[in-house]
Parts: structure tokens; C-alpha cells; sequence
């Protein structure tokens, strides 16, 4: 081989080289950008979460203190905030450029899916509101701390949910993180009790807790199985008509129960006044649906367990704002309860940075191979 074949050979070698490390950088700039936009959303999400369920809390604390008597109005403005999602369902979504177009679940389909995970979500409202009616406050905290352990539970089976021991050490944390108030002395909770209803506060608060487990697990199931498109759409449109059957079902329940013709009253006798009682109520309602779109969207960026994890955070920090905003006494045992859940929130962050690490690891393992056979 003369030397000018020699020195071209040598460059189209160098050349080669240069493109497949053009081509790894571009690569891992995409896994980058990628896993930076995703745990962007999930923030997104937990802020949503997090930030409306204590808003939502507070408001409907607030909402009993001045005067607000009908469970079923309070029920109402949880799920009534649902027409604030309209302009981001018909807002056009992005084309699809991908080769393999995605086949929609016929609407009859979706429907069903809609109405079967409402009805879900108002019978375990109704399970535990029957909890919250018989049962003191230390005992429904405690069992309806279980839902993280059911979640785990119904996670696994489901959605094949990987269990490792980290995740099981964030789970027995947030677990006690939720449940610490029944070591906490509360006004109500020295009266006697019956048998009978401590039977039925505890099995509705039980199956309560397993049903709102069911329901995320088979909500992240929707989401594999049904909803395929993989866009932020369909986290708007899901809590959407879930939103507006939940809400359709309360306006029936506050009519049949004829709380409808109390309303008057309690608005009259709303101690801030009319206006307050209606900003009350209209706050609540966008509060609870932030929290509602959150906690959905946790479960289709991440899991199901990962969105519980985040509302039991999330009930560890509301002490926080009662404290700040209205004054309440921020206990020991509750700074305790908030520390735990924090811990349990960074073991389960721990595990999905372990995730990724690996991930990544075996994304470049497997450019460096293909590299090699070229």
C-alpha cells in the first residue's frame, strides 16, 4: 500500500471515529434532555399535588369553622372545578410525526373507563366519610394510613411494580408519617364508642383505603392498556369526566338528601358573609382540581405508588400551612410526622436517581458495543 492510500485510509478511519462520537454525544443529549423534561412534569405535578391538597384542606376547614354545615357542598367542591380543564382539552395537540401511529380506544371505551373509575372514586369518598363520622380521629388516620401499604400491595400485582427495599423503607415511613396522630391526644376522641360502630367506622375506612389503592393502580392500568397516545391531554380529559361524573352524582345526593333546600340558610348564617362563603367554595373547587390533575398526572409520568407517596407527603406537610395561616399549634409530634414523611419522599427520590443511574449505564454499555462491531 503506497503512502497516499495509506494517509487516506487513516483519514476515512478518523472520520468514522468522529461520526459515532458526534452520534453518542447527540445520544446522550437526548437521554439528558429527555430525563430533565420528565422530572420537570413530575414537579410540576407533586407542586399541584402537594399545593392543593393543602389549599383544599385549609379552605374546607375554614368552610366548617364559618358556619358551612352541608357535607354534600363540601363534597361538590372537591370535584366541581373540572370546567377550568376545557381550554386545555380543546386546545389542538401536537401532530404525532412518529412511524407507528398510535390506535385510539374506541369512545365507548374510554366512557366506560371514565364512569367505572367515578363510581370508584365516589364510593371510597363515601367509605370514608362514613370513617370520619364513626370513628375518632387517632383511629380513621391510622387505618386510612394503610393506603400506602395497600397501594404497594395492589402496585405490584397490577402494574408489576418493582418492590425494593428502599422503596419499602419510603413506604413504612410515610406509612407512620400519616398515622403518627394517634399518639396525639385529640379533643372528641376519650368519648365512648360503640362496638357496633367501631365495627362499621372500621370496615368502611378499611375497604376506603383498599378502594382508593384499586383506583390509582387501575387508573396507571387505564393508562397502559386504554390510553396509549402518551400526552398530557389525556391527564386533562381523564380527571376531567371523572370530575364531572363525581360531581353529576353529588348534585343527585344533594337534592335526593334535600340539603338543597338549606342552602339559603347557610349562606345567611355564613358568619364572613355571602361573598366569602361563594370565594370559599369557588377556591376549593380549583384547589381540589389542581390536586386531582397532580396526583393523575403522577401516575401516568410515574406510578401509582409514586403519586401516593406524594399525597401522604403531602398530609404531612399540611400542618405546615394550618400553622402558618391559621394559627394552629405546630406540635412536636407533628414536626416528627413531617420529618418522617420527608425522609420517606428522599428514599423513594433515591431509588429512582438508582433507576436512572442504571438506565443510563446500560444505554452507554450499549452504545459502546455497538461501537465496537462497526
Amino acid at each position: 500500500m503506497d503512502e497516499g492510500a495509506h494517509e487516506k485510509l487513516l483519514h476515512l478511519t478518523f472520520e468514522e471515529a468522529e461520526r459515532t462520537e458526534s452520534s453518542e454525544n447527540a445520544k446522550n443529549s437526548s437521554f439528558e434532555s429527555s430525563k430533565f423534561i420528565l422530572w420537570l412534569q413530575i414537579f410540576i405535578f407533586t407542586f399541584f399535588t402537594v399545593g392543593g391538597q393543602a389549599a383544599g384542606t385549609l379552605l374546607g376547614r375554614v368552610y366548617y369553622e364559618q358556619g358551612g354545615k352541608s357535607r354534600w357542598i363540601a363534597t361538590l367542591a372537591q370535584t366541581a372545578g373540572f370546567p377550568i380543564l376545557l381550554p386545555f382539552i380543546f386546545y389542538p395537540s401536537a401532530k404525532n410525526h412518529s412511524q407507528q401511529p398510535v390506535i385510539s380506544a374506541s369512545i365507548f371505551v374510554r366512557a366506560s373507563v371514565y364512569i367505572f373509575l367515578g363510581i370508584f372514586q365516589v364510593a371510597n369518598s363515601m367509605l370514608f366519610t362514613i370513617g370520619v363520622q364513626y370513628l375518632p380521629v387517632s383511629t380513621y388516620s391510622l387505618i386510612s394510613g394503610s393506603q400506602l401499604a395497600f397501594t404497594t400491595l395492589t402496585s405490584f400485582l397490577l402494574n408489576r411494580q418493582k418492590i425494593t427495599p428502599i422503596i419499602l423503607n419510603s413506604v413504612v415511613l410515610l406509612s407512620f408519617s400519616s398515622s403518627a396522630v394517634i399518639f396525639q391526644n385529640e379533643t372528641g376522641d376519650s368519648g365512648e364508642i360503640s362496638q357496633k360502630s367501631l365495627l362499621i367506622g372500621f370496615t368502611a375506612t378499611t375497604f376506603g383505603s383498599l378502594g382508593y389503592a384499586l383506583q390509582f393502580s387501575l387508573t396507571e392500568l387505564a393508562f397502559q392498556k386504554v390510553f396509549k397516545s402518551g400526552t398530557l391531554k389525556e391527564v386533562m380529559k381523564m380527571s376531567f369526566f371523572i370530575g364531572l361524573f363525581v360531581t353529576i352524582t353529588s348534585l343527585t345526593g344533594l337534592f335526593v338528601s334535600g340539603n338543597w333546600n338549606d342552602l339559603e340558610k347557610e349562606i345567611g348564617e355564613y358568619r364572613t358573609g355571602k361573598l366569602s362563603y361563594v370565594i370559599n367554595l369557588v377556591c376549593t373547587a380549583i384547589s381540589w382540581q389542581l390536586y386531582a390533575v397532580g396526583s393523575v398526572g403522577l401516575v401516568f409520568k410515574a406510578s401509582a405508588l409514586f403519586s401516593n407517596v406524594i399525597i401522604n407527603l403531602g398530609s404531612s406537610v399540611v400542618p405546615i400551612f394550618a400553622m402558618l395561616l391559621l394559627k394552629d399549634e405546630m406540635s412536636g409530634l407533628k414536626v416528627f410526622s413531617l420529618l418522617l414523611g420527608l425522609w420517606g419522599y428522599a428514599s423513594y427520590i433515591y431509588q429512582h436517581y438508582l433507576d436512572d443511574l442504571e438506565a443510563k449505564t446500560s444505554e452507554v454499555k450499549s452504545s459502546d458495543d455497538q461501537a465496537d462491531n462497526l
